[in-house]
């Protein structure tokens, strides 16, 4: 469980950094960056719902066995 929560922190900063580069290239007109950082994003949120998927199914089988 531990390694799954340190990987949700890792998503978390991911995404606050690609947010910020988002912002940043976009108000420079690099819209290469812009871009690359959107489509990152989407990848980070779509791992994000399928950690949290993981650990759902984790909690529901510890509460069975209890």
């Amino acid at each position: 469980m531990g390694k799954k929560i340190f990987l949700n922190v890792l998503y978390n900063l991911a995404l606050i950094i690609l947010v910020l580069c988002v912002f940043w290239s976009a108000k420079d007109g690099q819209y290469a960056i812009t871009l690359g950082s959107v489509v990152l994003s989407a990848f980070i949120i779509f791992l994000k719902i399928k950690l949290k998927k993981e650990v759902n199914e984790l909690i529901k089988k510890r509460n069975n066995k209890i």
